[in-house]
């Protein structure tokens, strides 16, 4: 029995949906499943009721004038108003593994029919036979169930309902509008954006229409590439691999998956973004849906979409990777060289570095609790307003000088002339000759046009998609190292936010300038956590909040421009695993250690005591079954004895509760450890130079070779290991003057004769003059012809 709420309108996603939809097919729920899904997505956004809704704007102390109808108007639109929420739901779940969708297909025609829903929920069924009220306590006893399952379960429906009801933009979605939440002005970015030298890369640009075509006979297509070097990955790892290999006069094949779009492509909108630049749309869960991983699926790898944070690898990570696993470079001035050389090419700097007013909060608590709190440096240089103002990173709009990979390491690759960019390109297998080297790498290129296979044939291959995708092409291509795949390291992370009068707006300018390191050592050895301010849009704000009933959700949702978001980020001792389903879809499996689960509570206490000694009127932690902290009276410093013996007894009420399961709310944003790297193959998959133990001329160069978790935001080490690795690299490029053939595939022998040989012509120089004379007019970096190889390192092409 659900009430009718057409006076306040319902919502049109259809926008929405048509994104989604190109990215994934429908999962067509029937009446049944509907209707479950309708009683859940109401029960969790519901109505507030008049009463309701009085009380919720009084809660929004500090509020706009104005906002009073937008207000009163979130808290009386229900799910039901949102007219396209079947067709996003259905979409989302269309992105799920055949696996998935049948769990979940299962527990809606389970909980539309009566013995289902009587196991389920203990009433008999179908649910949606009975008032919202009554499916709320049902989900609020899923959320704090003592059975996994069930707070599964729950937090399942409570995600898919944070995902529609805030997807859009601020003109379409009025809910957005009552977060105060403000979409950029695409017009104002672009214009912007235009009057910057911002680099081109269809100069460097290999597309399919540019190859020859292949003879035919062979399936699938395949077209060959020579090149001195190929790189798999454009992250900081491949990137900085990429810049030192064609600055050194090699010539690079650089493939990524993601596709390279210019400034004016780019659209900064929380649901495109997503489904675009993230694996998995933005929703990758480990197997037991206890994390969210945010993973990186796109050119330029997680530096164009980090919060751009620098911090070097710490010195007691390094020796313990030295003492441990035999990596001696690690500890010495092999690895403060390659600090010091990706800090000046990444332009990793304090200089004019800005705290946005949530980090202002975070340094205010800290200095007035005697807790250590610095400025972090930066990645590049944030752009002025009114180009940016620094919010947008996690969307992928970095356009600030040398900000992203894009900007800086690979921008330095096409200054040489030397680089080929293979975007939309997906590396299947690392190729063999003879003797067993790396000779190349087998993909699959697709474009708008179609999609073919393409050999990418070197004198090395270097292997840098990241830790969740580097151990699934290496066993991919045959190798067994029993290392591959496990150590996962996932810096698992948790929000805790307090609402301020005043708005805080932490959405808005650089998100991550200030680090609190009062907790990063908790047992001596380095172990312990960080504290950060985050950098969320709404709908990952809203999946980030748990459920504590509509009212008090809806209120959280409402308090975003009110908010200081703290985020604790635990050095995790906990491993993990990654592998690739019989669909090829990548699956993790990853358990804390209590120790971990105790560093981080430690964290989150120092950060609520940060959020009241800054102000802060309410905490909010991440917990299903500890409900916010309202406090009666606060002190402008938060000192106030009544204050602080309310905020102690709330903190251990947290305590109490400890970190269940699927209980918090949990993130992660850094993958560490499936190749590491170490003196003996019996302790990793690497050797100290980066290459594997088991194929010579086959190297790695990214997080995945972390022995431990850093500790820190990996980008400045990975960056460092990667600088180390291609002097190894360079060695090996001259020592092996000439390309060799790769030896015949394990499933099918190559049609030699059947295949078309090309290599695209160097690219066009960007810089004023090349190291050749004037650079090459436009249209010549988009000719395709059989060449030798450049430079005099390099190797002969041979056909």
């Amino acid at each position: 029995t659900h009430r009718s709420h057409t006076s306040h309108g319902a919502l049109d996603l259809r926008s929405v949906s048509a994104c989604l939809g190109a990215m994934a097919s429908r999962v067509d729920f029937s009446p049944k499943e509907e209707q479950v899904l309708h009683a859940i997505f109401n029960a969790l956004f519901d109505d507030l009721g008049e009463e309701g809704a009085q009380a919720l704007l009084a809660a929004q102390a500090g509020r706009e004038p104005g906002s009073e109808e937008e207000i009163v108007a979130f808290a009386r639109r229900p799910a039901s108003a949102f007219s396209e929420a079947m067709d996003i739901a259905s979409t989302r779940l269309a992105g799920f593994d055949s696996q998935e969708q049948d769990m979940f297909r299962t527990l809606l025609k389970a909980l539309a029919s009566r013995v289902g829903c009587l196991a389920l929920t203990g009433k008999r069924g179908p649910l949606y036979r009975y008032e919202t009220a009554v499916v709320q306590d049902i989900l609020t006893s899923w959320l704090t169930s003592p059975l996994q399952q069930m707070r599964e379960m729950g937090k399942g429906f409570k995600l898919f309902a944070s995902i529609f009801v805030l997807e859009g933009d601020r003109e379409k979605n009025p809910n957005l509008r009552a977060m105060g939440y403000k979409t950029p002005d695409l017009a104002v970015l672009r214009e912007a954006v235009s009057k910057l030298n911002v680099v081109d890369f269809n100069t460097c640009r290999v597309q399919l229409q540019m190859l020859q075509q292949p003879a035919v006979g062979l399936h699938p297509p395949t077209t060959e590439v020579l090149c001195d070097c190929v790189v798999v990955g454009s992250g900081p790892g491949g990137a900085v691999m990429a810049a030192e290999l064609t600055e050194a006069g090699f010539r690079v094949a650089l493939l990524e998956r993601g596709r390279w779009s210019s400034p004016q492509e780019q659209r900064c909108s929380e649901s495109e973004s997503t489904s675009r630049l993230y694996q998995e749309a933005g929703s990758f869960l480990t197997t037991d849906h206890n994390i969210s991983i945010l993973a990186a699926s796109c050119f330029g790898g997680g530096a164009s979409l980090n919060w751009s944070c620098c911090l070097p690898p710490p010195e007691q990570v390094r020796e313990e990777w030295a003492r441990d696993y035999g990596l001696d470079w690690a500890a010495g001035p092999a690895m403060s060289e390659a600090v010091e050389c990706v800090r000046q090419r990444l332009s990793m700097h304090t200089d004019g570095v800005e705290l946005n007013a949530a980090n202002q909060v975070l340094m205010r608590g800290c200095q007035r609790l005697g807790y250590t709190a610095e400025v972090a440096a930066q990645q590049g240089w944030q752009p002025r307003k009114p180009d940016d103002d620094g919010g947008l990173c996690s969307l992928g709009w970095k356009q600030g000088h040398r900000q992203g990979m894009h900007g800086s390491a690979l921008a330095d690759a096409v200054q040489t002339g030397r680089l080929l960019l293979l975007d939309g390109c997906s590396a299947e297998e690392v190729l063999r000759d003879a003797s067993g080297s790396a000779c190349g790498v087998r993909a699959t290129m697709q474009d708008g046009t179609g999609s073919r296979t393409v050999v990418v044939r070197g004198r090395a291959a270097v292997v840098a998609g990241g830790a969740m995708q580097t151990p699934l092409l290496l066993r991919r291509s045959g190798l067994k190292n029993p290392h591959i795949g496990r150590h996962l390291h996932l810096h698992p992370a948790m929000n805790i936010w307090g609402r301020f009068d005043e708005p805080v707006r932490f959405f808005e300018g650089a998100p991550m300038t200030t680090v609190s390191r009062v907790v990063e050592d908790q047992d001596g050895r380095g172990y312990g956590a960080k504290i950060w301010v985050p950098n969320l849009h709404p709908a990952m704000w809203a999946t980030w909040n748990p459920w504590h009933g509509p009212r008090e959700f809806k209120h959280a949702l409402a308090s975003f421009a009110h908010a200081a978001p703290l985020i604790s980020l635990v050095r995790d001792q906990g491993e993990g695993k990654v592998w690739e389903n019989s669909n090829r879809r990548v699956k993790v499996s990853y358990s804390m250690q209590q120790v971990d689960k105790l560093h981080l509570q430690n964290a989150l206490e120092h950060s609520a005591r940060i959020l009241v000694a800054a102000g802060a009127r309410e905490v909010h932690s991440a917990h299903n079954s500890v409900k916010p902290l309202r406090l009666a009276a606060v002190a402008e410093d938060g000192s106030d004895a009544a204050v602080q013996a309310e905020l102690e007894a709330w903190l251990a009420q947290l305590r109490a509760k400890g970190m269940q399961t699927l209980d918090v709310m949990l993130g992660s944003a850094h993958q560490m450890g499936t190749c590491r790297m170490a003196a003996s193959p019996k302790l990793g998959a690497a050797k100290p130079t980066g290459e594997t133990w088991e194929v010579p001329g086959l190297f790695v160069a990214d997080t995945s070779t972390f022995p431990t978790a850093s500790g820190v935001n990996p980008m400045w080490t990975c960056a460092a290991i990667a600088h180390h690795t291609a002097q190894h690299v360079k060695q090996r490029l001259g020592a092996s003057p000439e390309l060799s053939e790769p030896a015949p595939p394990r499933r099918q022998r190559l049609a030699r004769g059947c295949m078309s040989a090309a290599c695209v012509r160097e690219p066009t120089h960007t810089g004023k003059h090349g190291p050749r004379g004037a650079p090459l007019p436009a249209e010549a970096s988009t000719s395709v012809s059989e060449y030798s190889s450049s430079s005099s390192e390099s190797s002969s092409c041979r056909h």
